[in-house]
C-alpha cells in the first residue's frame, strides 16, 4: 500500500522493504545468453540513501522526486516510486 504525503508523518506510517523479483530473457541483447535470468532489484527510501551514500564518503546536495521521462526539482512525494539524488564525494572511505 503507497502512503500519500499526508501520511508520512503517522506514528504508524513504517516504509515497506521493496524487493522486486522479475525473470527476464536477454536473448535478444546477448549472444549465448542464458535462456532466463533471474533479476532482484531492492529499493530504498531516501533515508537509507542518504545514510548509504554517506557511508560511501558523500555529501547529499539535493533528493527530489519524479518518475521516469518526467524528472523534475519537486520535493519528494511519498507515492512516487523513484528518486533523484544529487550528491559529491567528499571523501575516500577504504
Amino acid at each position: 500500500m503507497l502512503k500519500m504525503d499526508g501520511e508520512c508523518f503517522s506514528t504508524s506510517t513504517h516504509p515497506s522493504i521493496l524487493t522486486i523479483t522479475e525473470i527476464h530473457t536477454l536473448a535478444d541483447l546477448l549472444p549465448d545468453a542464458p535462456k532466463e535470468i533471474l533479476v532482484k532489484e531492492k529499493g530504498f527510501v531516501a533515508s537509507e540513501l542518504v545514510q548509504l551514500l554517506k557511508m560511501a564518503g558523500f555529501s547529499v546536495k539535493h533528493i527530489w522526486g519524479g518518475t521516469a521521462g518526467m524528472w523534475k526539482r519537486e520535493p519528494l512525494r511519498m507515492d512516487e516510486m523513484e528518486l533523484m539524488v544529487v550528491s559529491t564525494k567528499i571523501q575516500d572511505c577504504f
